[in-house]
């Protein structure tokens, strides 16, 4: 058991070694970066532009520009429909850019006034920045014609490949067009505009270097940074066009991102955010016998502290924070649900390095919505040359608090608090490849609960990826006894133009648990395999194909308690049209019985303009239902 004092003394100690040995990297080790890769060099500026939307500043003049985009979609290489131009400088302080973004027909352009991250449906041009250079993580900033901005990360460690992770907030995963949508959970600080002009829009963009992590150089050296930008154009098909071209015979964005050089003399100051907050509570009551008012007043203060070690390390405190305006969870359907449903992570101080902590895995192995009311709690993430560096210690309130059912008289665990410990390294080996392990321990009165295990995973060829996991938990409860569980699994996918198939063998153990983590179902061995076929007429039918996924899953004494095989049909056509059918044979046991189930499913899209969109999904079909019947006595 490490107890809560020696935890925080092991974050200090592995931080201090990790601060010594920061090596100069000029932008990554090149881990493979493809051969005539586009290249472009921003200009220094003395003066930064006004960020209006009007590019009528004069730097814009002498910045570097960017004119050659290509389709990725709806066709795959040829020149894009629309001219494209992109402008850019920088400072000290900021990375410009400035976009303008002519239309043949303007009456296709797509813009609303909508919330931050809530555009993705609209027009946007995309900027996706890969500050290491690993083809690991990348950050994403866009804008609409009206200005809205939007942000986020898109990781390689999540399943299915390259794509964004948790809250997507509007959009997320892997796309019809081979674009991956970002984790839209991660807020940066950054300025845009942008201005409707008679024959398109023009918008502009400034991006603190402070709002990036990015490789701390020695003076004088020049950044070498992964550099794409997207333009996404909805009334025309789904066009998609970017600036590095990119193929189809190639599974994976970040290895297919041109790169940004020549930048140096950053500012060396740091960044450094306080967030204060106070909230309060009064409320009277009447003494029933006496009949006399008590008046009570409870105060209560917090404080978030943010603050940039160096460019690529990242220390975060927070003591007694409130939450309370934290944005409401994403609604789930509860109603007759076998296992237990996820709901993200939204508060800010959790969301800081969220990427790092991630494991490709069906198990979730840290769920920070587990640490429910932290006392104070502090992080440590960042990347120091190739490898990635997480760290969280936590204090929670929430075990040891008094509810309807504690007898606080006589519970020992009233007043108490439980102390968290994750530790989590990741090494990059190549190109979106890499090894790492992860170490989660929580202690509360005389039990623990502790996870911990390895992860990997290696890009094979163009269109391979292989990943694996082993893990092991071990947890004591109250009253002494222990259990041990080990988990595993192995991944292999590969995406070609046409041809797609995945498999993946798995098991948990019955006596798999983990108090920091989440996860829905154990006892399981579970074997997967899919299957998937897609056609390119790129004419008025973009695309089609078939798909099939058969599963197993039996327990540890082998009894099947689950076995599927379904086939789905897809069609991608013109005018933004999409539809899709899906056949499923399924057995599933439940209380000791076989339960044998058909089930279909229809789906149909339009998005034929700016102001009709609609989306229908019809599923029929067997459903258990998991709860006792309503309708016996």
């Amino acid at each position: 058991m490490l107890p809560y004092a020696a935890a925080a003394t092991a974050l200090a100690v592995l931080a201090s070694p990790i601060l010594r040995a920061q090596t100069p990297s000029a932008g990554g080790a090149d881990l493979g970066i493809l051969a005539g890769r586009p290249t472009v060099r921003p200009t220094r500026i003395e003066r930064p532009p006004d960020i209006d939307g009007g590019l009528d500043d004069d730097v814009w003049n002498t910045a570097a520009v960017i004119t050659d985009f290509v389709q990725q979609a709806p066709l795959d290489g040829p020149a894009a429909t629309e001219a494209t131009e992109v402008y850019l400088a920088y400072d000290s302080q900021n990375l410009y850019l400035g976009f303008r973004l002519h239309y043949s027909n303007p009456g296709l352009i797509r813009a609303n006034r909508v919330d931050r991250d809530q555009a993705d449906q609209d027009d946007l041009i995309s900027v996706y920045i890969d500050p290491f250079l690993d083809q690991q993580r990348a950050y994403v900033f866009d804008v609409n014609g009206y200005g809205v901005q939007g942000d986020g990360i898109i990781v390689t460690n999540t399943s299915g490949g390259t794509r964004g992770r948790g809250r997507t907030r509007g959009g997320g995963g892997q796309s019809q067009t081979g674009i991956p949508g970002p984790d839209r959970s991660w807020d940066a600080l950054f300025q845009t505009a942008a201005r409707v002009v008679e024959d398109g829009y023009t918008a502009e963009m400034a991006i603190p270097f402070k709002s990036l992590r990015y490789p701390q150089l020695g003076s004088g050296e020049s950044h070498r940074w992964g550099f794409q930008i997207v333009r996404a154009i909805q009334g025309k098909d789904d066009e998609r066009d970017v600036w590095a071209p990119m193929s189809r015979d190639i599974d994976g964005f970040m290895t297919q991102m041109g790169v940004m050089e020549g930048m140096t003399g950053f500012s060396a100051s740091r960044n450094l955010e306080l967030l204060p907050t106070l909230t309060a509570i009064r409320f009277e009551s009447r003494d029933e016998t006496t009949g006399a008012l008590a008046d009570t007043f409870s105060p209560e203060g917090g404080l978030n502290v943010k603050y940039g070690i160096s460019s690529n390390l990242t220390a975060d405190f927070t003591f007694n924070p409130d939450f309370s305006q934290i944005e409401s969870d994403v609604a789930q359907v509860e109603v007759n649900q076998r296992f237990p449903l996820f709901f993200p992570e939204l508060r800010p101080f959790f969301l800081e390095g969220q990427e790092i902590f991630n494991v490709f895995s069906p198990l979730n192995w840290l769920n920070t919505r587990t640490i429910v009311d932290p006392r104070f709690g502090g992080k440590l993430t960042g990347k120091v040359g190739r490898t990635a560096v997480a760290l969280l210690v936590a204090n929670d309130e929430a075990p040891g608090r008094v509810t309807d059912a504690t007898d606080a008289a006589t519970d020992a665990a009233v007043g108490e608090t439980a102390q968290v410990f994750v530790g989590r390294a990741r090494y990059d080996l190549y190109a979106e490849s890499y090894v790492g392990g992860l170490v989660t321990d929580r202690q509360f009165l005389d039990g623990y609960s502790r996870a911990a295990g390895a992860d990997g995973q290696f890009r094979l060829g163009q269109t391979g990826q292989l990943n694996f996991i082993a893990f092991q938990t071990l947890n004591r409860d109250q009253a002494g006894d222990e259990t041990t569980g080990p988990a595993w699994g192995v991944f292999l996918q590969q995406n070609g133009r046409n041809l797609r198939f995945s498999t993946f063998n798995g098991s948990t153990h019955p006596d798999l648990r983990t108090d920091l983590g989440f996860i829905r179902r154990v006892d399981t061995h579970t074997h997967r395999d899919t299957v998937a076929y897609r056609w390119w007429p790129e004419s008025w039918l973009i695309n089609w194909g078939p798909r099939f996924t058969y599963e197993r899953i039996w327990d540890f004494d082998g009894v099947l308690q689950d076995q599927r095989f379904d086939t789905g049909l897809n069609f991608a056509f013109a005018c933004n049209l999409t539809a899709g059918l899906v056949a499923e044979r399924a057995l599933e046991r439940f209380a000791e019985l076989d339960f044998w189930k058909w089930n279909y499913g229809a789906t149909l899209g339009v998005n034929a303009s700016r102001l009709v969109g609609v989306t229908g999904r019809l599923d029929w079909g067997d459903q258990i239902f998991f709860g006792d019947s309503p309708f016996l006595g």
